[in-house]
């Protein structure tokens, strides 16, 4: 895809889509709601549906963000690049259906809809052993990660090598789209997603070999800068100097707010597409920012079912779109 092609319609429509978006008042709202039917009472009035109860509204939005797909892959063309976003899913899904595999729990309220491969396609797929059905680069990574479980008998290795084989994927659609905008989403994705396993490493007190085997491909913050800041006693005051000081320094005030910039700092780089009138920056910007809903209406529901307080819930939600 040629980063200069034109979607005059597809941003027009993609700009009455966000129309429907929830806004940072209406998150407050919902958390400030005195309880449950009450939020989901808003939510009702926010275009999700009618009859919307705690039993079904986890399949309630896991159908938005399948609507948001189907959308984009509508006005998109065929373009590869909604791929970036749909082979997560399909990863996802490969990693509950092994894990279904080898321990007998069924998995299936786990898993979601929205990838390149239907559900119960990939679900068959496994159920009779042939993979025919699914591309095979998913069987060849699929079988990778059982050799893993094997040797190893670690849950565990299975996220590993699926999420590596995930990122690799993803890394090789966001290149063959030759658009710099979902090249750079893909990019920091990548790196905060290994910024995120870094702090985790140091905080276990577990060694560098741990970091460079759930270190995954696609960022251009090479993993010798890693080793680097590995050494420093100070993890936070490592990334001193680097576009990641201030990001590292959120850790200060608790994971939790780190795991919030760094969602912040993807949506930053998305609200870049606001100002793109006639390119495709705003399909993908859009589907980032469905998927930052959907996780912050199920942080407030989280919290609403466990009793959080509001001002606890506030300082996880993570930043609007619009």
């Amino acid at each position: 895809m040629s980063k200069n092609k034109m979607y005059p319609y597809a941003v027009a429509r993609v700009r009455m889509l966000e129309r429907s978006l929830l806004t940072e008042k209406q998150y407050h709202q919902m958390v400030e709601a005195k309880g449950m039917p009450e939020v989901l009472k808003l939510l009702t009035e926010a275009g999700y549906g009618a009859n919307l109860t705690e039993q079904n509204i986890s399949q309630v939005l896991a159908a938005r963000q399948k609507k948001a797909y189907d959308d984009i892959a509508e006005l998109a063309e065929g373009q590869s690049f909604l791929d970036v976003f749909l082979l997560k899913n399909d990863y996802h899904n490969l990693k509950v259906l092994l894990k279904e595999e080898v321990s007998g729990v069924d998995g299936s309220a786990y898993l979601v809809g929205g990838g390149t491969v239907d559900v119960e396609v990939m679900r068959q797929a496994f159920a009779s052993k042939t993979m025919d059905a699914i591309p095979p680069s998913f069987v060849e990574d699929v079988q990778q990660a059982r050799e893993m479980y094997a040797k190893t008998a670690s849950g565990q290795m299975i996220d590993i090598v699926l999420d590596q084989a995930a990122f690799a994927a993803m890394a090789k659609k966001a290149k063959e789209s030759h658009h710099p905008f979902v090249e750079g989403y893909l990019t920091r994705l990548a790196n905060l997603t290994n910024l995120k396993s870094f702090f985790r490493v140091k905080a276990m007190k577990k060694p560098f070999e741990l970091l460079r085997d759930v270190f995954v491909p696609g960022g251009d913050l090479e993993l010798a800068a890693f080793q680097a800041a590995f050494g420093n006693e100070d993890a936070i005051g490592a990334w001193k100097g680097t576009p990641y000081q201030t990001l590292a320094e959120e850790l200060r005030l608790g994971y939790t707010a780190f795991e919030k910039a760094c969602d912040n700092a993807l949506m930053d780089y998305m609200k870049e597409a606001k100002y793109a009138a006639l390119t495709m920056e705003p399909l993908v910007a859009y589907l980032y920012a469905v998927e930052t809903e959907v996780k912050t209406v199920r942080i407030i529901l989280n919290g609403k079912t466990n009793g959080m307080d509001a001002a606890v819930m506030k300082e996880r939600l993570r930043d609007a779109y619009v």
